[in-house]
């Protein structure tokens, strides 16, 4: 009657997981990691945001400074007649003089110039909203796959508990005589297997909860708490739309569409400097009081005699680096395409295959399980073909969530291409 009521237990814990258990086995509660409150940390800590955040910030800055005229320049001149320092009143050539001259660039030139930067500065802001929304990514990946590890966990843990109980009845029947010693013998291998299994584990969430850490600009000693029970986020759009918001909504294509238009202004801009430079200036000289003061006006040309090697070869690399941003979108938007159609498919295979385990495969084990429970009872199956039942639904158990976390990892790995939010907060 013993072993039938363990049986029964261990027959009921395998179906656990449609229950979704809300807690680890720690003999301490922990709080409870919300993954909204890690991204709002990201936002606020994550270095890698910050500095793409203070770039965008410098690159606004820009279009003033370039599209403002060069700042005058100043001059105050001695001349002197039979000596270094004028003396004034005794020559009418000895002069002190002050003056002021500003550098003009030909017409549209500055334009052009704030023109550019303001294009670089809307393609900065995109890589910081691209830079964020890749960092979120990667954080969401880790949280998820770090969640799926603590369930493999609980899963191993109460497999290992059901196999002690098992070993323990094992022994006791071969104790009186009614079992082998070889059911003894595979009950520990078993566990040695599971002990293993949860040292790997243990690793595992080791080294995720540092990529979590690491994302999150915290020390590597920092405390994370426990994560939330991972839940299946329903997709419900299809791969034609995905890929249209990734054409239009995907930060990383629309900083290079800026950054093609700023190239493009650049183009005009070069073909400008073939145009020449003004600059004038204005002097006031002081003769002294027996003479006249002396006024001077300037104005000078700054000739492009050099064009054809350096206006030239400058319209040229300004034309090479147009091509270059054209062609790097193409690719953007091809890569772009490429892993959003990716992740979708994975995402759906997926779902396919945790229908499977929860409308098939793991309910069929639970039966199996009942059925060789029954057997072993009336001795028609061995203790060994009872721990394989055991073994594979509980297997089938830590599949199932590792099925699920690779869901929310491909809903994850979409949302910094389409601009949208696919997983549940």
């Amino acid at each position: 009657m013993r072993l039938k009521t363990c049986l029964l237990m261990a027959s009921f814990a395998t179906c656990s997981f449609a229950q979704a258990e809300r807690r680890l086995d720690h003999k301490s509660e922990v709080r409870s990691a919300s993954l909204a409150e890690f991204i709002q940390e990201l936002k606020e800590k994550n270095p890698q945001i910050q500095a793409a955040r203070y770039r965008f910030e410098a690159a606004t800055k820009r279009p003033s400074q370039v599209g403002t005229l060069p700042d005058p320049k100043l001059s105050i001149s001695n001349f002197g007649v039979g000596r270094v320092v004028s003396e004034l009143n005794r020559s009418d050539f000895a002069y002190r003089g002050i003056g002021i001259s500003q550098e003009i660039p030909f017409p549209g030139k500055l334009a052009l110039a704030s023109e550019q930067a303001k294009k670089e500065a809307d393609s900065e802001r995109e890589m910081y909203s691209a830079m964020l929304q890749e960092a979120t990514s990667r954080l969401k990946v880790a949280y998820f796959e770090w969640a799926s590890i603590a369930k493999q966990i609980e899963i191993t843990r109460r497999s290992r508990d059901l196999l002690q109980r098992f070993e323990e009845i094992a022994r006791n029947r071969y104790s009186v005589g009614k079992g082998i010693q070889q059911e003894v013998l595979k009950a520990q291998v078993e566990l040695s297997s599971l002990a293993q299994e949860l040292e790997m584990l243990d690793q595992k969430r080791g080294a995720v909860e540092a990529q979590i850490q690491y994302l999150l600009g915290r020390d590597a000693e920092a405390p994370l708490g426990q994560p939330a029970e991972l839940k299946l986020s329903a997709l419900d759009v299809d791969l034609q739309s995905l890929l249209s918001a990734a054409e239009k909504n995907s930060p990383r294509v629309r900083a290079q569409e800026f950054l093609i238009d700023s190239r493009a202004v650049g183009v005009e801009r070069s073909r400008k400097d073939y145009r020449p430079d003004f600059g004038i200036s204005v002097q006031w000289q002081h003769t002294g009081s027996n003479f006249p003061d002396y006024y001077m006006a300037a104005a000078e040309v700054k000739l492009p005699l050099y064009f054809w090697k350096k206006q030239r070869f400058g319209s040229e690399e300004a034309q090479s680096k147009l091509q270059e941003a054209k062609e790097t979108f193409r690719s953007i938007r091809q890569e772009s395409a490429y892993l959003v159609k990716e992740q979708f498919l994975a995402a759906k295979s997926s779902e396919r295959l945790l229908d499977l385990y929860k409308s098939g495969t793991i309910p069929q084990a639970t039966l199996a399980l009942d059925s060789t429970t029954t057997a072993y009872e009336v001795g028609k199956v061995d203790f060994l073909t009872l721990l394989n039942s055991l073994s594979s639904i509980l297997t089938f158990e830590k599949q199932y969530f590792q099925e699920l976390a690779r869901h929310e990892q491909a809903l994850a790995r979409i949302e910094p291409f389409v601009g949208k939010q696919l997983t549940q907060p």
